[in-house]
């Protein structure tokens, strides 16, 4: 039996993902690699990219450094009862098939510990 805190869990991934997820497809990798032996996949997501903050190198916001990286970070929600078999690892690729200039992704780092969703971190590449 389920409880009653999951059975809201999926009644609200119901109402979000349709609206919210989009078309992402996963390219597998292994010591940077196309890993031959795990087949693309495309699925559908709630993909949310943060705003790029601008920092310098040593991690800090400070004005006096000269070489400053931008990068956009995300993240990358699945619904682990339509996808059970997805199997993400770091290193991986995920690319947004349907934003402009098909961005990719790199897999930082993989949550499963959720119950409905397994959250993908990601960095831009």
């Amino acid at each position: 039996m389920r409880s009653e805190f999951r059975g809201l869990a999926e009644e609200l991934m119901g109402e979000v993902d349709p609206v919210m997820a989009e078309p992402v497809r996963f390219s597998f990798m292994k010591d940077g690699m196309l890993d031959t032996g795990r087949e693309q996949r495309a699925i559908e997501a709630v993909l949310r990219i943060g705003g790029g903050k601008e920092t310098s190198a040593a991690g800090s916001q400070t004005r006096s450094w000269r070489t400053r990286i931008s990068a956009q970070r995300g993240e990358l929600h699945v619904d682990r009862i339509a996808y059970p078999d997805l199997v993400v690892h770091v290193g991986d690729r995920v690319q947004a098939t349907e934003r402009s200039g098909k961005p990719w992704f790199e897999v930082l780092g993989v949550d499963d510990r959720h119950m409905t969703r397994l959250v993908v971190q990601l960095g831009e590449v």
